[in-house]
Parts: structure tokens; C-alpha cells; sequence
């Protein structure tokens, strides 16, 4: 089953690249909002994988920024793994705030190529890139070992709604440094699963989401909200027909598909 009659125009703009004849997997880079999580908190992606008729392989980790991510060779190592024709999908932004002055896990301020000097501790020196620029380089990456990139946005925190508590907050750079990423290569996709997410808690409800399913702060969910997030994506892939849906289950192809009209109404509007 595929989703081609949902927005053929959104297709075109928003999901990029062609679906293989035959993926084999799909790895998945971020922080702890993705992660597998023995705790009482789970990240989406150990859900995500109920979803999908692909295996499903969960090397997001905690405390992790688009910087550190690469500095720990953890970027590597998931590149190492990768088959033609696989999909990785890279989501950060949470842990990405702040200046690299004080924190080894902020990126240069900017969405070019702007770098910033520091040195830790040992005396070794680092050039910190921009959060763009990090993505950038795993995107290249992955396509040069034969990889199909997904650059997705970073949620939303539980608690970021307005003070009526009816509408979810718009979110800060990273979301759009993440599209201005994916944007430089025809190769990747772009999901902005903030939107989707979004679109998924204000259907809930405030006092359906916020502490309801963020148990130990505002932005770590239970494994019921990490469901939610994981089928804010889903929605998402059937939303714009990315690839991907290619390779849902039974239980993705069920799931409500909830996207925003004036979205679709604008991008058929544009391709008339």
C-alpha cells in the first residue's frame, strides 16, 4: 500500500530522493528523546520499530547534540553499519542550546559556516561548526556509503503551549536549521516532526500530554508518549508520501493520518 492520492505535491517538495527497489534497514542517530531506555522514560524510536516492516536500528544516545555526536565517532560508527540502500534518519536539537564557550555539547551560533576555537581541559583544540554544518556532514556521509538520509526536526517539550494552553509554541532554530540542512541535497528528505508532534498533543489536549506523559520533566516522555511521538512520524511519513511508508505494518497503515490543511491546500495551490 502506498499513499500516492494523499499530496502529490507535497511529495515533490517535501519527501525528495526515490524509494529503493528494496531497503534493508533503518538506522536512527539522536539524543535521549529517540533513545532506548531502560528508566521509567522512553525515547521514540524503541516504538518506532512496531511501525515499521524494516528492522529498525535505535543508535540515538543520551546527552547527545549534532556536535558530540560526531565528535564521539558515534556518527562514524553508525555510518560503518550502513547497506545501500538503507535509511537513517537524524534527528537533534535538544541538547544543541548554548554557547560552545561553556557547554562541549553546543554548536557554533549561525546557520553557515561559522566556527569558534575552543580548547578543553587537555589542551586539545576543537573547531566547533554550526548545528547546520554538523548535519550537513552526516548527511554527505550517508550518502556516500550508499544511504538514504531522513533529516528530521526535534519535538516539542511538554510544556511549551501558550498560556491559554490551546496551542503548542513555535519552535526555536533548530527546527528550521534542520529543513536548511536537508535542503542541500536532492538526495534527503525532510520531516518536521515537531509539526507532526504538534499536530498529535494539541488533538490530546494540554491535560493529555503535559505532565501526563512527560513523567520526570518537561522533556523526556513515558513509553505511552513516546508511542504518541512515534506515530507523530508515522503520520508524518504518510503525510508527505515519503518513502518510508512503503514500509509500514499493519498497525502504521492503521493508525489516524492528521495533517494540516492549509499545509496541503498550500502546496497543491503552488503546483497549479
Amino acid at each position: 500500500m502506498k499513499f500516492s492520492g494523499l499530496a502529490p505535491a507535497l511529495v515533490a517538495l517535501s519527501a525528495g530522493g526515490a524509494s529503493p527497489v528494496s531497503a534493508a534497514k533503518i538506522l536512527m542517530a539522536g539524543d535521549s528523546t529517540m533513545a532506548h531506555s531502560k528508566s521509567s522514560i522512553q525515547g521514540w524510536g524503541t516504538p518506532f520499530a512496531q511501525y515499521m516492516t524494516l528492522p529498525v536500528v535505535n543508535l540515538a544516545r543520551g546527552g547527545r547534540s549534532a556536535r558530540s555526536y560526531y565528535r564521539e565517532g558515534l556518527q562514524a560508527a553508525l555510518v560503518s553499519q550502513i547497506e545501500k540502500g538503507d535509511y537513517v534518519i537524524i534527528e537533534f536539537g535538544h541538547n544543541d542550546g548554548g554557547s560552545p564557550a561553556t557547554s562541549n555539547r553546543a554548536p557554533t551560533l549561525g546557520d553557515g559556516t561559522q566556527t569558534t576555537e575552543v580548547k578543553d581541559v587537555n589542551g586539545t583544540v576543537e573547531i566547533v561548526q554550526t548545528f547546520v554544518t554538523y548535519e550537513k556532514w552526516f548527511i554527505g556521509d550517508i550518502i556516500a556509503k550508499g544511504g538514504i538520509p531522513v533529516v528530521s526536526s526535534r519535538t516539542p517539550n511538554g510544556d511549551s503551549w501558550n498560556s491559554a494552553r490551546t496551542k503548542m509554541l513555535e519552535p526555536n532554530r533548530f527546527v528550521p536549521y534542520a529543513k536548511m540542512a536537508a535542503g542541500n541535497f536532492t538526495e534527503a528528505s525532510y520531516v518536521d516532526h515537531y509539526e507532526f508532534v504538534t499536530i498529535s498533543f494539541e488533538a490530546l489536549g494540554y491535560e493529555n500530554v503535559y505532565p501526563k506523559l512527560f513523567p520526570n520533566d518537561s522533556t523526556h516522555t513515558s513509553a505511552g508518549g513516546a508511542d504518541v511521538v512515534a506515530q507523530a512520524f508515522v503520520n508524518g511519513l504518510k503525510c508527505t508520501n515519503h518513502p518510508l511508508a512503503d514500509y509500514l505494518t499493519d498497525a502504521g497503515y492503521g493508525s489516524t493520518i492528521k495533517c494540516r490543511f492549509v499545509t496541503l491546500f498550500l502546496f497543491y495551490f503552488i503546483c497549479l
